[in-house]
């Protein structure tokens, strides 16, 4: 029996076990593991990596990820209108 190609490989990452695949996998499929029958989606293809399906996720992000530079901007927006917070504040910490 020929030996499988390491490159056409990735690990569930639910249950860690390997996937092998016959070909290379189109961006954005949908695996079952053969093991844990986790749908797991193909979110890189060289090499082969999974992410978590998105289902039904209506953020406006492709990948369900957080924008940081939104995120962190809402955080400066909130303290500077005058929250619990207060940096003169020595509260004997």
């Amino acid at each position: 029996m020929p030996e499988k190609d390491p490159t056409l490989m990735a690990r569930c990452l639910e249950c860690d076990s390997r996937i092998y695949f016959e070909r290379k996998p189109d961006l954005g499929e949908i695996i079952v593991c053969p093991e844990c029958e986790t749908s797991l989606e193909v979110v890189r293809i060289s090499p082969i990596k999974f992410g978590w399906p998105d289902e039904g996720n209506t953020s406006s992000s492709p990948s369900g990820a957080i924008d940081l530079d939104e995120f962190f901007s809402n955080l400066d927006t909130e303290e500077e209108g005058g929250g619990n917070y207060d940096d003169d504040d020595d509260g004997g910490y």
